[in-house]
């Protein structure tokens, strides 16, 4: 994406929400063509400006690039120079830089919310953790945008249900006078949005109480 409407000093800066036309560069590409939807995507960087467990950069970059949905956008008129395209629908503001993808529609997943079984057993299905949320947040709730440590090798695929669960640390051998081990906790659930070969991109429902970056997620 290069610009937009209403931006003629070019800053790169400048928010474009649903509505607004932007432009497309792309000059003599044949891809172009009025009715045509594009995906526009930007890296999430900001997941790398703090640090909320320890190895979490290192686990991140283990995933591959992590990127972020910016909006969807629909081409209006195709120019000398690429392309105008009217904002469809945007996840937040979009920017000059942001990347423009082919459109490829989601499977949207069915969820019936249940009763949480707070201290259900692990039943050795697949497991992983919550790596990094969206916005880098790390306190999350209904609604947030985790990004998880497994993928397609993995087996997991869109639609499907993961509990989120605590497992308070065990103390030490050294540790005098220690509490006796607590139980894992489920505290929350996962729809599974989308897959690649080596993460996931999930949202959260059905939350009984906070969740952190962090916690282990299991198949239901």
């Amino acid at each position: 994406m290069l610009s937009g409407e209403d931006n003629d000093l070019e800053s790169s800066t400048r928010q474009y929400t649903e509505g607004d036309s932007i432009y497309l560069s792309g000059r003599g590409n044949p891809r172009f063509a009025v009715g045509q939807q594009f995906s526009l995507v930007r890296p999430a960087k900001e997941l790398f400006r703090t640090t909320r467990y320890s190895g979490e950069h290192w686990t991140l970059r283990k995933l591959g690039n992590p990127y972020e949905d910016a909006g969807r956008v629909l081409v209006t008129h195709v120019t000398p120079q690429g392309a105008v395209a009217e904002v469809k629908f945007a996840c937040g503001p979009i920017y000059p830089g942001d990347i423009a993808l082919p459109y490829q529609p989601r499977i949207v997943p069915d969820y019936v919310p249940t009763k949480l079984d707070r201290f259900a057993l692990s039943n050795g299905k697949i497991q992983g953790a919550i790596v990094a949320a969206r916005n880098n947040y790390a306190s999350l709730a209904n609604g947030d945008v985790v990004y998880l440590d497994f993928g397609e090798k993995n087996g997991a695929k869109a639609g499907q249900l993961y509990r989120v669960f605590y497992l308070p640390p065990c103390p030490g051998p050294w540790a005098i006078n220690a509490p006796p081990p607590m139980p894992r906790e489920t505290v929350a659930e996962i729809v599974v949005l989308s897959t690649q070969e080596r993460s996931a991109v999930g949202i959260i429902v059905n939350s009984g109480r906070d969740v952190y970056v962090g916690y282990g997620v299991e198949l239901e």
